[in-house]
């Protein structure tokens, strides 16, 4: 799990390496209107995640658990049982997408033409074959293949904005850079499937069996529950904006969400390989290892964490402005600061939320997001009239921030062990890292005078954090761990980006 944890880390690199780079260009060959377009349509088609119905998810504690007891016919055969269920989900969302997505776009103020003609459907089905994707990482994950899922992974984060690059550059519409994203999507796919077939094979699995499902269903009702409001507020947020403002400042909020998004992304990435791990510890009954390697992940995951979001929430106005333009940064800086701050809580929060439902506690983290995001709700519905985007900006930080604590308490209220005095050397830890990026951020403002200055200097934060970070919030157990696991890594990596 370490090594896929790195990989992690490295996966989510190369996405914000490549974002620097896209990002802009998309919002240079497509218009700030376009591109608005272009985030409607892929949050559009992704509402079609809910009707997995929690299921996918769920198959990460099963699989784990399969696997951990030998029993190879039930994981085969709840592999394709499942994948042929997605399949089925794909082709609707495809389908509906291509009947109803241009007139719900028409009727959002998209004008008329191929973009909202085609780009619906083909962004399903992208979509489409992501849920194929996230399967098989689920099974390596659950089979306790963490590395070889790890590397799938970061190919998939350089392939995805290098194509979207390519494609920019040579001049291609919103319908084919949406071909392009799904061409490259089945290309990750082959190599997932590659890896998962090891797991499936002479197994004597059946192809298609209901029990797997409603078996799975029981566990996945509150992974439904908390993945609908996970799209409620994380997705719906753009059609909110679209609502209260216009599609350009669907722009102005997408792109710093995109990017305060980021500071999370190891935290998706470990939940993940976590879930699976505490799950088959939580089969075996071995509590002192879950909490041994929870509390192991808890500190390089923060340490990770407080070096992504700092910079971002210290910098982030300056940034938005050397990197897109003045009105970017006057129109989004608010929304990537709150944003990166409420990512920063829920990162941490995702890994208890995971422990508890690894540890069959699903009802748990499906009550609190409930909660949280009828509150959000009310605050948005309250205060949208009066506050316009910043409304929607603060009711889905204040969401990040109040699930992600919530779950923290109960983590450790029911299933961890209490905070002991290593838990608060590391909340002191953490104040004296904040405080050494806060320094570092005021010193480095004055010199941002273009992107190449903002990224020095946010790269310059970061490597602040993550210095003082390794001695304050790191052990030293951990730091020889993350050494010794960073130089056998190294080789890896560069075979990668040579391949790459």
């Amino acid at each position: 799990m370490k090594r896929g944890l790195l990989w992690s880390v490295v996966a989510t690199m190369f996405g914000v390496i490549g974002s620097l780079f896209v990002t802009p260009a998309l919002v240079a060959r497509l218009g700030p209107a376009e591109f608005g377009l272009y985030v409607l349509v892929l949050t559009m088609a992704s509402y079609a995640s809910f009707f997995d119905f929690g299921l996918t998810w769920a198959a990460g504690r099963y699989f784990a658990d399969d696997a951990a007891t030998g029993r190879r016919g039930d994981l085969a055969g709840r592999f394709f049982t499942l994948a042929w269920f997605l399949a089925g989900v794909g082709l609707l969302s495809v389908v509906c997408a291509a009947a109803f997505g241009p007139a719900l776009l028409r009727r959002l103020g998209a004008e008329g033409g191929a973009s909202v003609t085609f780009a619906p459907a083909l962004a399903a089905a992208s979509f489409a074959v992501t849920l194929q994707i996230g399967l098989l990482g689920t099974l390596l994950r659950g089979c306790q293949r963490f590395d070889e899922a790890g590397r799938v992974n970061t190919i998939g984060s350089i392939l995805l904005p290098l194509g979207a690059y390519l494609g920019v550059r040579a001049g291609a519409s919103l319908p084919l850079l949406l071909a392009i994203n799904v061409a490259i999507s089945v290309v990750v796919l082959t190599l997932y499937a590659r890896h998962g077939r090891r797991e499936l094979r002479a197994t004597g699995g059946t192809r298609w069996a209901p029990r797997y499902l409603r078996e799975m269903a029981s566990f996945g009702g509150w992974s439904m529950s908390t993945r609908a409001c996970g799209i409620l507020i994380l997705q719906v947020d753009r059609l909110a904006v679209v609502f209260l403002g216009s599609m350009t400042g669907l722009t102005y909020y997408a792109v710093p969400a995109s990017v305060a998004a980021r500071v999370n992304a190891v935290g998706t990435a470990v939940a993940g390989l976590f879930f699976s791990r505490a799950s088959a510890l939580h089969a075996s009954d071995n509590r002192a290892a879950l909490r041994s390697q929870h509390a192991a992940v808890t500190r390089v995951l923060l340490w990770v964490t407080v070096a992504v979001a700092a910079p971002l929430a210290l910098l982030g106005d300056a940034f938005l402005r050397a990197w897109i333009g003045p009105d970017m940064a006057t129109h989004g800086g608010l929304v990537l600061l709150v944003l990166a701050l409420g990512y920063a809580v829920t990162a941490m929060g995702t890994l208890d939320a995971v422990t508890l439902e690894g540890c069959g506690r699903p009802d748990l983290t499906g009550r609190t997001v409930l909660v949280w995001s009828v509150l959000a709700v009310a605050f948005v519905i309250g205060l949208g009239p009066a506050l316009g985007v910043r409304a929607v900006a603060f009711a889905v930080a204040g969401w990040l921030v109040g699930v992600g604590l919530t779950d923290m308490v109960l983590a450790r209220a029911l299933v961890l062990a209490p905070a002991s005095g290593r838990a608060i050397a590391l909340l002191v830890g953490l104040v004296a890292v904040v405080v050494a990026a806060a320094v570092a951020a005021q010193l480095a403002r004055p010199w941002i005078d273009g992107l190449p200055s903002a990224l020095a200097c946010l790269a310059a934060v970061g490597f602040v954090t993550l210095g003082t970070g390794f001695f304050f919030i790191l052990t030293r157990d951990d730091r020889a761990l993350i050494t010794r696991q960073l130089v056998e890594l190294t080789p890896a990596l560069q075979r990668l980006v040579s391949a790459g």
